[in-house]
């Protein structure tokens, strides 16, 4: 009886222990998120510097864990990381993996970036290199490097310049020098200052109510619609001379008699004074011909001369016909 006791004591304790032990083993690989029958596509990436990656990091690609870092060994040609991914990916000719942070204050993961849709299939044999990214912590580094050597190339000599020439500019506005320091030291020009803001006012009010022209033009619908009809008639009348209408719309048609006969009289009258400047012709002769025009002027002075001796005979020539008359 007794025998038979021990042998079921021992076996609970050995059910029991059994019993923890597959609850360990299954809490093992949940929290490992390692499925125990589930296919991986393994994939060996080569970096030249890792930035810090471990054993167990993420594997990432458009945002979504796929993957973890199982096992990472430095080689002569680079780094070779070894990872595992529990979702298969068709990479491109284009692809990019690199090594990102996962934060300011550390971490790494790995993010892969598959390429474009309209790019080439990568081999599945093809070897895949990795970038890695830049640190947030040495770029941060190298920016106040940059600005430290860029401040001491002289440009804090140049801003303790400017602060001296801002320190100048500021003193003589103080004292009143020139005329943004006299508009701020000068009670009288401040008090000119404030009668033209005061006339401008009082103007703008004035337009505003509707005094004078340019405030009748504002307020006044009358003088709009007076305006209104002014340019609608103009239109009417730009848009009947570009129609061809009128005396000057057919002046301006292209294909319009008048606009040729007016082009043919230019023509002649061209020609005229062409001739004119040759010396053809009578007033040509008359223009051009020293000797004929000193001939004419001859004898016009000629005509002058027997118009004032006419002129001087006519008061005896007057009385002799009274005198003779009376008889």
């Amino acid at each position: 009886m007794k025998f038979r006791k021990q042998i079921f004591v021992e076996s609970m304790v050995g059910l029991f222990s059994f019993s923890v032990l597959v609850a360990l083993f299954m809490l093992t690989v949940v929290l490992s998120r390692d499925a125990l029958f589930r296919s991986s596509q393994p994939v060996d990436i080569t970096f030249e510097d890792v930035m810090g990656l471990r054993v167990g990091d993420v594997v990432s690609a458009r945002g979504v864990t796929i993957g973890k870092v199982k096992q990472i060994t430095l080689q002569p040609d680079g780094v070779h990381v070894h990872a595992l991914l529990d979702t298969p990916l068709s990479l491109r000719e284009d692809y990019r993996i690199e090594v990102m942070s996962t934060s300011v204050l550390g971490g790494r993961y790995v993010n892969i970036d598959e390429g474009t849709h309209s790019a080439a299939l990568l081999p599945p044999t093809a070897m895949l290199r990795g970038v890695p990214s830049t640190d947030l912590i040495d770029a941060a580094t190298q920016t106040v490097t940059d600005i430290r050597e860029a401040l001491n190339d002289g440009v804090l000599e140049d801003l303790a310049a400017t602060m001296a020439q801002i320190r100048k500019v500021a003193t003589r506005l103080g004292e009143g020098e020139g005329l943004l320091g006299s508009l701020i030291a000068d009670d009288a020009m401040q008090g000119d200052l404030g009668e033209i803001l005061a006339n401008i006012r009082r103007i703008s009010a004035g337009l505003s109510r509707g005094e004078g022209t340019l405030g009748r033009l504002l307020n006044d619908e009358s003088v709009y619609a007076d305006l209104e009809a002014v340019a609608a008639n103009l239109r009417q009348v730009t848009d009947g001379v570009a129609q061809g209408e009128g005396a000057l719309g057919r002046l301006l048609a292209s294909d319009d008699p008048i606009g040729e006969d007016l082009a043919e009289t230019l023509a002649s009258i061209r020609r005229i004074a062409a001739a004119i400047a040759s010396g053809e012709g009578t007033i040509g002769r008359l223009v051009s011909d020293e000797e004929l025009y000193l001939e004419f002027k001859a004898l016009v002075r000629e005509g002058r001369a027997a118009v004032d001796d006419l002129r001087e005979t006519s008061p005896i020539t007057t009385f002799t016909s009274i005198f003779f008359g009376v008889f």
